[in-house]
């Protein structure tokens, strides 16, 4: 992101949290009531058979309408991946798990890891049309709206039950940045975790990681308490955009470095949830964005904290109440010397909000199941400040507030056993004071046992965060003339349980965006400035088949082919015309081992400087050997099998017009449960 980023000091956030956390893990294994703890750190693989991909089908989707129902129910196209494929696939961050989801694209830059779905990832935003939840509670900071999917994502994949994603306009649900989608991370319960657990991960790239977790269920409640910390040295890095005398002739040397921290502690007892998380990650930049002078350490450092509860009481029926309210803190910081005078620098973003929901599930003469609820977030510190601190000290920056509040009902009417009209709208009032609403509609048809079609319609939308309206330079005013964003959705679902075990899946879409934020350059000062920049339209087609074999072993493929052009029909930077997927895992007969094949396919992306990053594949593949009635595990995981070097489009802070990516990686990570 912007600018900020502090040298390497200790941190008061988790010194204050460590001392806490042993105190809780003490408690954990002192009190004599809690229930006795078998040794399982992560579920056994499911048995294979029927009964697997029966689980697999039976796994709820919350976030497409804010209550479980069933993937065929939803009125969307969602895709859930689980605790199961996580291991199979040796994903390591939240990235590489929506990567795997049909539609879905990545974009590295060497500080963040940006997603991009249907087409649309613009160069220089944040990820911020999409939505990220933490168990129903919205995650996304307040200072760049942003989704942090890396290794900044304040929960370890290791603690996710699985992942929910939700394509399309979630608005009349959510609010602000339910644009492209909404991503719900369901995160392990103590009963899944019981016991204490310990893993360790070495990297062929000098990466180390240690996790630990301890578990506990009472006669009142449960208690699960985790943390982890992994720190990468990275390598050196050739830039050929900075290949002279005068810059080490494009050598960044020892300057990729990352390192992260975690913590999370949860309580559930009756129908309540209380959960806690902080996490804190640094990152080395070494490519020189924003005017950094190249050559020289520059560290970026996140820090985010959630702390949540949630109340509900819903009856079997699916009728009752949720309450959910929340304190979230975000800080970024960064400290470097920028060109062209060099002077020593300080950005200090400091975000702080508080959020809360209330909502009630009813069903209305047996036809209709209603959902209406009211959230609101109050953004009480949202401040972007820089401190020149050579040859003197000097300080600027913007402060703001701002409150967020939504109304939405949602009503789900059965017009006979096949068919289901879904109508919902949200009325929204803006940080700016503005009010206006979003529509959704969905029908779903169920047309014959295992087959439904599905009709979605809805807008969405995404006001303008505090980094795009501040002033881009001292004494420049805020940027007030931004509009928000604007969304048109229309899709078409078919969903077929083609067999017993067979899954087929496609989609029709067309996305036409509006008043597009982008940062472009501002030709009066020629500094970065965000503008609305007219319109986009995406359109194509999805395809998806899962198959689980009576010998055990399951693939899942997908195929998406796409377009995205602007208000000229041009085509548009970061945008791949195609996208390829195909996940396998099967047992090894006679051993307690499990492999897992990953393939990937990019189609062919333009630059901003209009230059085209030609198609790519890549593959991984892991090996989890997890022998029945042991405490231990072995898994081993080969990144990039084929040492494909590739590259993603840079965004316009950037010297280059591409980033390459990184090569083939090895990784061992050894678990023990106790």
């Amino acid at each position: 992101m912007r600018p900020a980023g502090l040298p390497d000091v200790a941190t008061p956030t988790f010194r204050r949290l460590v001392p806490i956390a042993a105190l809780l893990t003490a408690l954990v294994l002192a009190i004599p009531g809690a229930a006795s703890a078998a040794a399982a750190p992560v579920p056994q693989e499911a048995d294979a058979g029927l009964d697997e991909l029966e689980q697999l089908m039976a796994v709820p989707v919350y976030a497409a309408s804010k209550y479980k129902q069933s993937a065929a129910e939803a009125p969307a196209a969602p895709t859930v991946l689980t605790q199961g494929d996580i291991r199979s696939f040796g994903w390591r961050t939240l990235g590489e798990v929506l990567n795997g989801v049909r539609g879905v694209f990545l974009r590295y830059d060497r500080a963040y890891t940006y997603a991009g779905v249907r087409g649309l990832s613009r160069p220089g935003d944040y990820s911020s049309r999409l939505l990220v939840l933490i168990d129903g509670m919205r995650a996304n900071e307040n200072i760049y709206d942003s989704v942090l999917i890396g290794r900044e994502f304040p929960l370890d994949v290791g603690l996710i039950e699985r992942v929910e994603f939700i394509p399309g306009p979630g608005s009349a649900m959510y609010g602000s940045n339910a644009v492209l989608g909404v991503i719900n991370v369901v995160t392990r319960s103590a009963a899944s975790l019981r016991g204490g657990a310990v893993a360790v991960t070495l990297d062929s790239d000098r990466g180390r990681k240690l996790q630990l977790s301890l578990a506990r269920e009472f006669d009142t409640g449960a208690l699960l308490v985790a943390g982890s910390a992994e720190s990468r040295p990275g390598g050196d890095l050739y830039l050929p955009e900075f290949d002279s005398p005068d810059t080490g002739f494009g050598r960044a040397v020892g300057l990729d470095g990352e390192r992260d921290r975690k913590l999370m502690a949860r309580w559930t007892g009756g129908a309540w949830t209380l959960t806690a998380l902080a996490a804190e990650r640094r990152k080395q930049i070494p490519n020189a964005s924003f005017d950094l002078v190249f050559g020289e350490s520059a560290v970026w450092t996140d820090r985010m904290t959630l702390v949540g509860g949630t109340w509900q009481s819903i009856d079997a029926a699916g009728e009752g109440w949720h309450a959910q309210a929340g304190l979230g803190q975000y800080d970024y910081h960064d400290i470097g010397r920028y060109e062209p005078d060099r002077l020593l620098t300080a950005y200090r973003n400091q975000g702080r909000w508080l959020q809360g929901e209330l909502r009630r599930t009813l069903r209305l003469g047996g036809a209709h199941l209603v959902l209406a609820g009211v959230d609101v977030q109050r953004n009480f510190r949202q401040a972007i400040s820089n401190t020149v601190l050579e040859p003197e000290v000097s300080d600027s920056g913007s402060l703001s507030t701002g409150t967020r509040l939504g109304l939405f009902v949602n009503d789900e009417i059965a017009l006979n056993p096949g068919l289901r009209l879904g109508l919902g709208v949200r009325l929204d009032r803006e940080s700016s004071g503005s009010w206006h609403s979003t529509p959704r509609l969905s029908l779903l048809w169920q047309a014959a046992p295992g087959l439904v079609a599905k009709l979605l319609a809805g807008t969405a939308y995404r006001e303008p965060n505090v980094y795009e309206r501040a002033p881009e330079a001292d004494g420049r005013p805020w940027n007030e003339a931004l509009r928000r964003e604007q969304v048109d959705s229309r899709e078409v679902v078919i969903d077929w349980r083609a067999t017993e075990r067979l899954r087929v899946s496609a989609s029709w879409f067309r996305n036409r965006v509006t008043d597009m934020i982008e940062q472009v350059d501002n030709a009066e000062t020629g500094l970065l400035i965000y503008r609305n920049v007219g319109a986009a339209t995406s359109r194509g087609v999805e395809a998806e088949a899962e198959y689980l074999a009576a010998a055990g072993w399951r693939l899942r493929g997908s195929w998406t082919g796409q377009r995205v052009t602007g208000e000229g029909g041009q085509a548009v930077s970061n945008s791949p015309r195609w996208l390829a997927k195909l996940h396998g895992t099967a047992p090894v007969a006679g051993w307690p081992l499990r492999l897992g094949l990953e393939l990937q396919g990019l189609g062919p992306r333009l630059t901003l400087a209009g230059a085209t990053l030609p198609a790519h594949w890549l593959a991984n593949a892991t090996v989890l050997w997890d022998p029945p009635g042991r405490a231990w595990s072995l898994a081993a995981s080969l990144y990039n099998l084929g040492n494909r070097r590739t590259a993603d489009p840079s965004g316009p802070e950037f010297v280059g017009d591409r980033i390459e990516q990184d090569g083939r990686s090895l990784a061992l990570r050894w678990g023990l449960a106790f």
